[in-house]
C-alpha cells in the first residue's frame, strides 16, 4: 500500500485514476478545483480518500496535500482550446504551478515518484504517414499545449525526483461528447488519412497507477497507445461518433490539413505497465450504447440527412 496524490482527481481521467488506485489498495489524496461538481464528487468519495479542494497554484495547499505521499499522478491542467484562448492562465497552471509542485515534492523527506501525463502531440505538427513513432524520436512542440508538456518533461528530467513520463494517444470515451464549434470545425479540416492512435482512458489510468509500483518505469518516457488495433486515421475516428448518431460521415468533408497525431510503438510501455485491455471497438460500442435513444430518432431520417451533410459540415 502506498499513498498517492492525484491532481485533477474529479475530472474524467482523474476519477478513473482514483478508482484504479483504490482498487490496487493505495491510500489516495485527491486534489481538484473547488466547484459544485467537484464538491459533489468529493462527498461521494469522502469515506475513501482525503480531499483537498482549491487552486493548484496555492503552494500552501499543495504542500499540505503532498504530506506523506509516495507518488503523484498529476492530471491537473488546462487543455486546448483554453491553452490558446487563455494562454496566460494556461501557462500559470500547466507550467508554473507544476514546476512549483515539483519543487515542493523535492523538499519532502521521502521524495515521491512523479507520474506525468504528457502527450504524443509533442512530436510535431506533421506526422509521417505509416511511420511508427517511439519515445526516442525528437520532440517539436508546435503550440502552447505541446510547449507546456515539453517544459514539464524537461523540468522533471532536471529534478532530483524519480519520475515517469507517459505520452498519451487520443484518449476519449463515450462521456466525452461535448465539443465547441471551433474545435469540431478544426477536426474536420484535418486530412482524412491523418494517422492517430486511440487508447481508452481506463487503460491510461491503469498504466499510470501501475507505474506507482513498477520500478522499471522510473526515469523512462513511455508511450501510451492502444496498440495495432487502435492505429486508425482521422476519418475512421470521427466516423464512430457519426455512426453512433445513425449518420455516415462523408469523406469528402475532410480538409487538407495535418494534425499532430500519429501511431506509436508501445511495446516497451505494454511490457512494463501491462495496460492495454481495450480496443477501438470498445469505444465504438460505448458510443453506440450512449447514443442509442438519439439514434432511434435520427436513423429513420438518415436517407434525407446524409446527402445534406457535406453542405452542412462545410459551413461550420
Amino acid at each position: 500500500m502506498k499513498t498517492v496524490l492525484i491532481t485533477g482527481a474529479f475530472g474524467n481521467l482523474g476519477l478513473m485514476c482514483v478508482d484504479q488506485a483504490l482498487a490496487q489498495g493505495h491510500r489516495v489524496h485527491c486534489f481538484d478545483i473547488a466547484n459544485a461538481n467537484t464538491k459533489k464528487l468529493a462527498a461521494q468519495y469522502a469515506d475513501k480518500v482525503e480531499v483537498f479542494l482549491g487552486d493548484i497554484r496555492d503552494q500552501a495547499m499543495v504542500a499540505e496535500a503532498l504530506q506523506g505521499v509516495d507518488a503523484i499522478i498529476h492530471n491537473a491542467s488546462l487543455l486546448p482550446p483554453l491553452t490558446d484562448t487563455k494562454p496566460e492562465l494556461a501557462h500559470e497552471i500547466n507550467v508554473v504551478a507544476t514546476q512549483q509542485m515539483i519543487a515542493l515534492a523535492e523538499q519532502q523527506k521521502q521524495k515521491p515518484v512523479f507520474i506525468f501525463p504528457s502527450s504524443f502531440t509533442v512530436f510535431g505538427a506533421v506526422p509521417e504517414k505509416d511511420r511508427i513513432y517511439n519515445a526516442a524520436d525528437p520532440v517539436e512542440p508546435s503550440d502552447n499545449y505541446t510547449q507546456h508538456k515539453v517544459a514539464i518533461e524537461n523540468a522533471l528530467k532536471a529534478s532530483s525526483l524519480d519520475w515517469v513520463i507517459v505520452r498519451i494517444g487520443v484518449s476519449v470515451d463515450a462521456r466525452t461528447l461535448k465539443t465547441d464549434r471551433a474545435t469540431f470545425s478544426k477536426l474536420l479540416r484535418v486530412k482524412a488519412d491523418n494517422p492517430m492512435e486511440y487508447v481508452h482512458p481506463k487503460d491510461v489510468a491503469l498504466a499510470m497507477c501501475n507505474a506507482i509500483s513498477q520500478t522499471e518505469a522510473i526515469g523512462k518516457i513511455l508511450l501510451l497507445g492502444g496498440g495495432k488495433s487502435c492505429q486508425i486515421d482521422q476519418h475512421q475516428f470521427l466516423s464512430i461518433a457519426f455512426a453512433a448518431f445513425g449518420l455516415k460521415l462523408p469523406i469528402a468533408v475532410h480538409g487538407g490539413e495535418y494534425f499532430y497525431t500519429r501511431w506509436l510503438d508501445t511495446e516497451e510501455s505494454q511490457r512494463i505497465l501491462q495496460f492495454q485491455h481495450h480496443t477501438i471497438e470498445d469505444y465504438r460500442q460505448e458510443m453506440l450504447d450512449r447514443l442509442r435513444t438519439i439514434r432511434c430518432w435520427v436513423k429513420p431520417l438518415s436517407p434525407l440527412i446524409n446527402p445534406l451533410l457535406p453542405f452542412i459540415l462545410k459551413r461550420l
